[in-house]
C-alpha cells in the first residue's frame, strides 16, 4: 500500500506494534463496525480528511518511520503536513534563501516551469481529440497553435508578470477545450475554485489538492522550504514551491484522471453533494476510497517518458523535479521539467 487513507470523524486510530490499527464505529467507543491493521513498513505516506481521532503515538510512530501525514479538511481543503525531520542539509535551505533575491536565475526557472505546464496541456488535448478522431477539428487546431505559440512566448518572457500573463491566456485556452472531453452528466463550463460550483471542478480541485500534498512531502525530504518558489511568489502559508513543480503535472496527472474517473463512470454525479452554507460541490466521504484506487494506479503506472528511455512512474517523475530544482540551485543551466510523451 503506498499511501494510507483516514477519513471520517466516526474513526479512531492507534499504534499497536508496528501496525497502524483503524477502527470504524457505529456507536462511539461501544460497538466497532471494523477493524483493519495496516504495517507500517507497507505505508510510504497518510493522508488523513477531516477530524478522525488519532493517538500521539500514531503520529509518533509515523515519524519515527520517516512517513509523511498530509492533513485536508473534509471539504479537501490543504491545511498542512507532518513531516519526519529529514532537512538535515541546512546548505541547501540557506543556498535557497540566497536565490530569493536572484531575480535572473527566479525568472530562468519559472519560464521552464510554463512551457512545460503550456506544452503538457497542449499535449493532453492533443492526445484526447485523437483518441476521439477529433485532430481535425477547427476548434482543436486553433487552440494547439496558440497553446505552442504562447509555450514559446513562455521561453522568452522578459518579467513574471510577462509569463504569468501567457500561463493565464493558456489556462483559459486549455480549459475551454478540455471541458469538450467531460460527459454530459458531469458537465465542465469554466474553471471555479472556492469554492467549486460543480462536481467537475469539484473533482478537478480535490486531484490537484492531493497530488501538491505528495509534492510539497518529497521538496520537505531533500531539505528544501516548500514556501521559497519561483512561479508563485512568497504568501504566508502557501507551499509556493510545491506549487510551483505541480504546474506540469495538473494536465497529465490530475486532468486526465479526472476525465478516466468521469468518462468510465467510476464516479458519477451521484459521488458528489452540494454545501449549501461553502455554496459548492465535495466529494462524498463514501466516495473518496474510489478516487484513491483510480489515483493510486495513476501515480505508479509504469510508462517510458520518450522513445528509448527507462520506464518510470509519477512518483519518480516527482522525485526528478525537486532534483531539477537543486542542480538548478547547484548552477547548472538547460534545465527541463518533465514533458509529457
Amino acid at each position: 500500500m503506498a499511501s494510507l487513507v483516514i477519513s471520517s470523524e466516526t474513526i479512531s486510530v492507534r499504534l499497536i506494534s508496528r501496525h497502524v490499527e483503524v477502527i470504524r464505529w457505529v456507536e462511539w467507543g461501544k460497538k466497532p463496525e471494523s477493524r483493519m491493521r495496516v504495517p507500517l513498513i507497507d505505508v510510504d505516506r497518510v493522508i488523513v480528511i477531516g477530524r478522525p481521532s488519532i493517538s500521539f503515538p500514531v503520529l509518533y510512530g509515523l515519524l519515527r518511520e520517516g512517513i509523511p501525514c498530509f492533513f485536508l479538511t473534509s471539504r479537501g481543503r490543504w491545511m498542512g503536513s507532518l513531516s519526519p525531520d529529514n532537512n538535515k542539509n541546512a546548505g541547501r535551505r540557506v543556498r535557497q534563501y540566497e536565490l530569493v533575491n536572484d531575480a535572473a536565475f527566479i525568472l530562468e526557472v519559472a519560464r521552464v516551469l510554463v512551457y512545460a505546464k503550456l506544452r503538457n496541456s497542449r499535449r493532453v488535448l492533443q492526445r484526447l481529440s485523437a483518441n476521439r478522431d477529433e485532430s481535425h477539428l477547427p476548434e482543436q487546431r486553433q487552440v494547439d497553435r496558440e497553446l505552442e505559440q504562447l509555450a514559446a512566448r513562455a521561453r522568452e518572457a522578459g518579467t513574471l508578470e510577462e509569463l504569468r500573463g501567457y500561463e493565464g491566456m493558456g489556462a483559459v485556452r486549455y480549459f475551454s477545450r478540455l471541458g469538450c472531453f467531460f460527459p454530459p452528466n458531469v458537465p465542465f463550463g469554466g474553471r471555479t475554485r472556492r469554492p467549486p460550483k460543480d462536481a467537475a471542478n469539484a473533482l478537478l480541485s480535490w486531484s490537484y489538492t492531493i497530488l501538491l500534498g505528495e509534492i510539497e512531502g518529497c521538496v520537505r525530504k531533500h531539505g528544501l522550504d516548500a514556501c521559497l518558489g519561483f512561479l508563485h511568489g512568497l504568501k504566508h502559508g502557501t507551499p509556493s514551491l510545491a506549487l510551483d513543480l505541480l504546474e506540469p503535472l495538473r494536465a497529465p496527472v490530475c486532468d486526465l484522471l479526472v476525465l478516466n474517473l468521469l468518462n468510465h463512470r467510476i464516479l458519477s454525479e451521484a459521488d458528489f453533494r452540494f454545501d449549501a452554507e461553502k455554496g459548492g460541490f465535495y466529494l462524498k466521504e463514501e466516495s473518496r476510497k474510489t478516487f484513491f484506487t483510480t489515483y493510486e494506479s495513476t501515480m505508479s503506472r509504469q510508462f517510458a517518458p520518450a522513445k528509448g528511455q527507462p520506464h518510470t512512474d509519477f512518483r519518480r517523475v516527482i522525485e526528478s523535479s525537486v532534483a531539477t530544482v537543486l542542480r538548478g540551485m547547484e548552477g547548472e543551466r538547460d534545465l527541463q521539467f518533465f514533458l509529457m510523451p
